[in-house]
């Protein structure tokens, strides 16, 4: 039988070539596409995590999201948020992500800070220009953002529908790779006195869950985020993006499916009188299913390897020559192994049992 499967898969090799590529292509999609979005979002989250500060503090309901976050915390809760027993420091922020990105998800994230507080509540330094002005178009970038984009104090660059001129570079990565002045985001987007959020910086870091309960013992309506807990929640706590990894899943399986479903289908047409003469000479339906069967978990387990090769390779080059972020998760990629070879074995059941049930007679006459 093995022979068998081995001479079908060579007698037309473009076919065999071609339903291998469409399996390939499902578990790239898969594994790519999760690795993607996840590694972005880890990212992200650790970026945040590297503010400096224990707590971030936002309003019930908003949680975590991709779009521009809601500038509707008043700052002036920040001075209530100061008077609290454990809060050393408070710094109101402003958060605003707008599609254009460079490589990942194509979304940039730009921060509006109060320079003052912001650094003494977390760890941001300069380590070329001058702080970033109370007010006015000017913003402050991260080095990675300098070294990517060449930027040099007294550049321009383009966020909020506006032209900002660098005056500053500043490192570790954290939060947004640029900041700008809150008061110039309020006015930007019509929220004067209105932040995003507020960073809480702990006089005891080791007491951030008694302060975060002062916090909300005080103010119930807010919700406190631990930082400690930020790439976690970034990978996974965004619900939309859940559902469309879904989806990207779904719609692997049912590619790689229907690709075999297609093959083999027409595979059976071609071998009909070969059927024949197989059931003529004795073999059981059972026999005749599971050849067609054993062809087409031959040609998913290619395509799964081949695609499996192709991510490894096409992230290699993604991450480091263009930068992104892609986390190549073992979840996902025994997800779309293992959905590579069952929507093989599925696509096949249907042409593999008309094959056994057909007529050794009519098999023989077929033209």
């Amino acid at each position: 039988m093995n022979s068998l499967v081995a001479s079908n898969l060579t007698h037309h090799p473009g076919r065999t070539v071609a339903s291998i590529i469409g399996v390939a292509v499902g578990v790239i999609l898969v594994v790519l596409t999760i690795g993607l979005v996840r590694g972005t979002l880890r990212e992200r989250g650790q970026r945040d995590a590297n503010i400096g500060v224990e707590i971030m503090l936002r309003q019930s309901g908003q949680g975590l999201s991709l779009t521009s976050a809601d500038m509707a915390i008043p700052v002036s809760e920040v001075g209530n948020i100061r008077s609290i027993p454990g809060v050393a420091v408070a710094t109101p922020v402003g958060q605003n992500l707008e599609m254009g990105g460079e490589g990942g998800l194509g979304v940039r994230q730009i921060d509006g800070i109060e320079f003052d507080s912001f650094t003494a509540a977390g760890k941001l330094r300069l380590t070329k220009g001058e702080p970033l002005p109370s007010s006015g178009d000017f913003a402050i970038v991260d080095i990675k953002y300098a070294l990517d984009h060449e930027t040099k104090i007294g550049d321009k660059i383009n966020g909020l529908s506006r032209e900002f001129t660098v005056v500053g570079i500043f490192e570790p990565e954290s939060g947004g790779r640029i900041k700008v002045p809150l008061s110039t985001m309020q006015a930007v987007l019509g929220a004067e006195g209105k932040c995003s959020m507020i960073f809480i910086k702990c006089q005891n870091q080791d007491e951030q869950e008694q302060v975060a309960q002062r916090i909300l013992d005080r103010f119930p309506d807010y919700r406190v985020i631990f930082t400690r807990d930020l790439p976690k929640l970034f990978a996974t706590g965004f619900s939309g993006f859940n559902v469309f990894l879904d989806i990207v899943r779904g719609l692997a399986t049912v590619i790689s499916l229907l690709v075999i479903l297609l093959t083999m289908y027409s595979t059976v047409s071609e071998r009909t009188r070969q059927i024949g003469i197989l059931k003529s000479l004795g073999a059981s339906k059972f026999w005749i299913a599971w050849t067609f069967e054993k062809e087409a978990i031959l040609i998913s387990l290619l395509g799964v390897l081949g695609g499996l090769a192709v991510a490894v390779i096409a992230r290699f080059f993604l991450v480091n020559f263009l930068g992104w972020k892609i986390d190549l998760e073992p979840g996902s990629i025994l997800y779309a192994s293992i959905a590579g070879l069952l929507s093989g074995a599925l696509g096949a059941l249907y042409p593999a049992l008309r094959a056994a049930s057909q007529e050794p007679v009519d098999a023989l006459n077929y033209e």
